[in-house]
């Protein structure tokens, strides 16, 4: 215990709170039971200095053990506590929209039916190329002011709504823009493996892909200040999109030039991507609709992260959601994430996904929490600093104007949190 010779002076204390809830898990994302076995603290507090948290618990404990006189002082002694929202798997960076669609899918048309007739990605993609950085960067400014508002404090951003190389490096400067400019942490993703535009080659454009447009990439990353290990690589890995060739080709490329993996798999149909993932050290695989028992296997097995969108499921207003019960039997560690997307799921609202994951993937709300906290972290990459409520974890953390955690999938369509912080600072 401190004493007051060795008390440690904060620049923020939230004290008192009324129930702090957090996943607490030492080593890796939260499997199984640890999944629902979070922890809390009814009278709490938390202490931060220089955006990192120092103390946090029991308030008497964390009074005794800081300096807190020239701190900035929170009251959330009617407030409910919890890491801040990490959302592992959005394409927020897009121009036009597609509310047409939406209306197709409402008199019954699929996907499939949808994209044929001229829709999905490639209707993005027209409106994308005709965007410049600058437009794409406050179209991006404004989508991610309200995911904060709605307590996401870290968000993975993916390219591949340009599908050729410009208007690809166009989207990824936009989000590198919009990282450093805003206070929402970003993860940059590319993706020019999401789709192939009408009238182009397949093979031609995994080529160009490999050879060109990777390249480039890590250059523009470099340029902007960023590592090429700064940045992940997805490939969109399914029926009609990109083979199981193609993605191994990709990603021996990123790989080869320092760049991470994940791969959007098993959506539709199951074609081997996910135990691709897990041979290539991918931290992610996504979607996972249509996923096997033999996968599932190989994701228990692996430090493979997967990532479950049952906001899209529900958006494309699918019978099926992905198995996450079946996951979690088995030891997987499952993420949950928005999707957010102009076509396939225009949902930016974690709190609203976290509902969905309830209702539609079975899940408690104690599992939804540490699914879309510490376990998405480490589908990004940054669990070991973001993600739980603890000593030396950076001071990211949400206060919500409810009084159990099971309150916040409950009020779908309301709006709970009272305060969004962000390494130590109030950014809502």
């Amino acid at each position: 215990m401190s004493t007051s010779t060795t008390k440690t002076k904060v620049d923020l204390l939230i004290s008192p709170i009324k129930e702090l809830v957090t996943p607490h898990v030492d080593h890796g994302p939260a499997r199984g039971n640890s999944l629902a076995a979070v922890r809390r603290i009814k009278d709490a507090a938390i202490a931060v200095k220089d955006g990192q948290i120092v103390s946090c618990g029991e308030r008497e404990d964390v009074l005794r053990s800081v300096d807190s006189e020239h701190a900035r002082v929170i009251d959330a002694g009617e407030k409910l506590a919890t890491p801040g929202l990490v959302d592992p798997h959005t394409h927020l960076v897009f121009a036009g929209n597609r509310h047409d669609e939406f209306a197709m899918r409402c008199q019954g048309k699929t996907y499939a039916e949808i994209a044929a007739a001229g829709g999905g990605i490639v209707a993005s993609m027209r409106a994308t190329r005709g965007a410049t950085v600058s437009q794409l960067v406050e179209l991006g400014r404004a989508r991610l002011r309200r995911m904060a508002e709605h307590g996401t404090t870290t968000c993975e951003v993916k390219t591949g709504y340009g599908l050729d190389k410009q208007s690809e490096l166009n989207m990824l400067e936009a989000i590198l823009v919009l990282s450093k400019e805003q206070k929402v942490e970003l993860v940059p993703t590319f993706m020019p493996a999401h789709a192939v535009s009408p009238g182009d080659d397949r093979n031609r454009y995994v080529n160009e892909i490999i050879e060109d447009m990777l390249p480039a990439a890590a250059t523009l990353m470099n340029e902007k200040g960023f590592a090429a290990s700064d940045l992940y690589v997805d490939v969109f890995c399914d029926e009609g999109y990109f083979s199981l060739e193609d993605t191994k080709r990709i990603f021996d490329r990123a790989l080869s030039l320092g760049m991470k993996v994940k791969v959007h798999a098993d959506e539709f149909k199951s074609l081997g991507a996910t135990k691709l993932a897990c041979e290539a050290g991918a931290h992610s695989a996504d979607h996972l609709l249509a996923i096997s028992d033999e996968d599932i296997d190989h994701l228990a097995g692996s430090a493979c992260v997967a990532v479950l969108l049952p906001g899209t499921s529900f958006f494309l207003n699918l019978k099926e959601h992905a198995p996450a019960r079946r996951m979690i039997d088995r030891d997987v560690a499952i993420a949950i994430g928005s999707d957010f997307n102009p076509g396939s799921c225009h949902i930016f609202s974690l709190p609203l996904i976290m509902g969905l994951a309830c209702l539609k993937l079975g899940l408690t709300a104690e599992e939804a929490l540490s699914a879309m906290t510490v376990n998405s972290a480490y589908a990004i990459g940054r669990g070991a600093s973001i993600g739980q409520l603890r000593d030396r974890y950076q001071a990211d953390i949400i206060l919500w104007n409810v009084e159990a955690l099971a309150e916040i999938p409950y009020n779908m369509g309301w709006n709970p949190v009272a305060a969004v912080i962000k390494k130590g600072e109030c950014i809502t």
